[in-house]
């Protein structure tokens, strides 16, 4: 059995994140022989029969592609990446700062967002499915076997965990005339792989679960240098014209170790739901701000390395003067020719942008042939996002009372 790119047939011990997404590449490598002595090919019949076990029980590891059980094994990898060092950097971490691996409160401090009585608060989704996750990618067996060296069979299982504890596992096939044959024989002594020669090997491997630090809200986002906690903005674009002003921010999300190292964001989780998209859209918005520069306010998005903005409905139309105008449109007043994008897109972050102006608008929403209603301000809004190792982040973006500043918190 070799795991990742490791040469060691046993005793090995690797590390594992258990947020039941992360996988450790385990193959299994088979040779078979006839009677006569003579090398002889596995059907594919029997290499589908190939399980892992618990190396001291020789209980079957759960096989399936739910990923929901403590331990899980599947043929199919969901792109999350193992990374041996950063693992290893985590349990150095955990002796340096335990107060981060202990169960706290994970309720958030709203003090510092707007009281606002027209605030609409957008609840954390509970995702139902993980339907939004990477696609799996699924090799056939054919490409499996023909990546396997020196003429030998292999078969790759991806092993995830939930567990706590450390768990040694081994392999077990069972061939056409029903014989199993293990690889979990503690007294078969062989380092080469070919057993006792009577059908008996001793092969496996340990899996240690480790946990993601629970961080500060201080690790999440570029922050204000001034003490206050705001994310960081960096004005964009502006245009001012004799009847006001328009400007465009951004902020950046990302997601910062203790010692500086930088977790890359792979995809946002958090997604509209209910039927007009209110709850858990990725956009806040506000009217009737206290500053005057701030009168009007709403928030836009993009995904890490996007350069294009997406906004989420509702409002879709905002009033001014009687008439109504796609809120798109006056996103776009703020930017030069009119066309709003992305400034400062980075790998593995989320760029927040921030439209202000000194102008008095209120929000619609109107269904197609529909009529226009008002919709409240909502001053919170939920970003779930999902790192590279298959950890998910829950926090919650807020707008200040003034309109002017974002605030972030974990959830």
């Amino acid at each position: 059995m070799f795991v990742e790119n490791d040469a060691h047939l046993q005793n090995a011990r690797y590390p594992l994140l258990n947020n039941k997404r992360q996988q450790l590449r385990v193959t299994v490598r088979l040779a078979a022989k006839d009677a006569a002595g003579n090398v002889a090919t596995i059907p594919k019949s029997d290499l589908d029969q190939i399980r892992l076990i618990d190396y001291n029980t020789s209980a079957l590891i759960d096989y399936n592609d739910n990923f929901s059980g403590d331990w899980t094994s599947s043929w199919h990898h969901r792109g999350f990446i193992w990374d041996r060092g950063f693992l290893d950097s985590i349990r150095s971490l955990r002796l340096e700062q335990p107060q981060l691996f202990e169960t706290s409160d994970s309720s958030a401090d709203d003090a510092d967002y707007a009281d606002d009585p027209d605030a609409k608060v957008s609840e954390p989704i509970e995702p139902t499915s993980e339907s939004f996750g990477p696609v799996l990618i699924s090799p056939s067996m054919d490409a499996t076997l023909a990546d396997c060296p020196g003429g030998y069979q292999c078969v790759t299982f991806y092993v995830s965990t939930g567990a706590r504890a450390a768990r040694r596992l081994a392999a077990r096939i069972t061939n056409g005339d029903g014989t199993v044959f293990r690889s979990n024989y503690s007294d078969v002594t062989d380092d080469l792989g070919e057993g006792d020669k009577r059908g008996r090997f001793n092969s496996s491997f340990e899996v240690e679960p480790v946990s993601f630090p629970s961080l500060p809200n201080e690790n999440f986002g570029d922050r204000k240098a001034d003490g206050s906690g705001y994310l960081r903005d960096t004005l964009v674009a502006s245009n001012k014209f004799s009847w006001g002003e328009y400007r465009a921010f951004e902020q950046h999300v990302n997601i910062r170790m203790p010692n500086g190292r930088k977790v890359p964001i792979k995809s946002v989780t958090s997604h509209p739901s209910g039927a007009d998209g209110a709850i858990g859209g990725e956009m806040m918005w506000a009217s009737r701000g206290p500053v005057t520069r701030s009168k009007t306010t709403f928030t836009y998005i993009s995904y890490p390395g996007e350069t294009h903005v997406r906004m989420q409905e509702p409002p879709n139309w905002y009033g001014s003067d009687g008439y109504f105008y796609r809120v798109h449109s006056l996103l776009a007043t703020a930017f030069p020719n009119f066309t709003p994008r992305i400034f400062h897109p980075r790998a593995g972050e989320v760029v927040i942008g921030h439209f202000l102006t000194d102008q008095n608008h209120q929000f619609y929403y109107r269904a197609q042939n529909g009529a226009e209603h008002q919709v409240p301000n909502k001053m919170m809004m939920p970003l779930h996002v999902m790192d590279i190792y298959g950890t998910e982040h829950r926090l919650r973006v807020g707008l200040v009372s003034t309109h002017n500043y974002l605030m972030l918190n974990k959830v």
